[in-house]
């Protein structure tokens, strides 16, 4: 194989050169590219489960606020009878 390449004029090897060598780098980008998506596609999901999780928590905090109010207008009621 290696005769066979070198037996070759050097503009033919070089145009093969070039192409493996084009192709080898569309491989090696598509390998980078498939990892980087999937590491943004879990740090979405970070994201996502953290946005959740404040809005469940705003919406306690919400609800708490509520209940203390009715519970100050009980008291202040109870206080004036």
């Amino acid at each position: 194989m290696l005769d066979w390449f070198l037996n070759l004029e050097s503009n033919l090897r070089l145009g093969l050169v070039f192409i493996l060598g084009f192709i080898l780098g569309l491989l090696l980008m598509n390998i980078f590219v498939i990892v980087k998506n999937k590491k943004i596609n879990a740090y979405q999901r970070k994201l996502e489960k953290e946005s959740i999780a404040s809005d469940e928590s705003s919406a306690k905090v919400k609800v708490l606020e509520s209940k203390i109010a009715v519970l100050e207008k009980a008291l202040e009621n109870a206080l004036k009878k």
